[in-house]
């Protein structure tokens, strides 16, 4: 009996010590990924890219919104009014400004629009 104890022991010990490598790890990691990451302003004033963010997609200043959504609401047919409506944390400045800075850079925003597009079960 007193070996399996000393069995037991032992794994405890290698679990703390794993245990602590795990948390210095992921602290490690943790602050790979918080690092404070400059913002790349664009021509518009409500659009910005951050390379913490979307891996430096456009969205709009002061959330985590890409432009392509904005767009693909408009695409859909959604009226500047009802994107504001369906997404309220967006102004309609913020929303304008999306819907120009798309008309400056189609072929950009409709790559990240593909990119994020859903497979489907063809």
């Amino acid at each position: 009996m007193s070996e399996s104890f000393a069995d037991a022991q032992m794994v405890m010990s290698r679990l703390i010590v794993m245990e602590n490598q795990l948390h210095q790890l992921r602290d490690w990691v943790s602050a790979q990924f918080t690092r404070v990451l400059p913002s790349a302003p664009t021509s518009r004033p409500y659009i910005t890219r951050t390379e913490a963010i979307l891996s430096g997609e456009p969205i709009i200043q002061g959330t985590r919104t890409p432009v392509r959504a904005v767009v693909e609401h408009w695409k859909f047919g959604d009226t500047p009014e009802e994107i504001a409506r369906k997404l309220p944390h967006l102004r309609l400045a913020q929303i304008f400004d999306a819907l120009g800075y798309y008309d400056d850079h189609r072929a950009e925003v409709e790559r990240y629009i593909a990119l994020n597009r859903l497979p489907t079960d063809d």
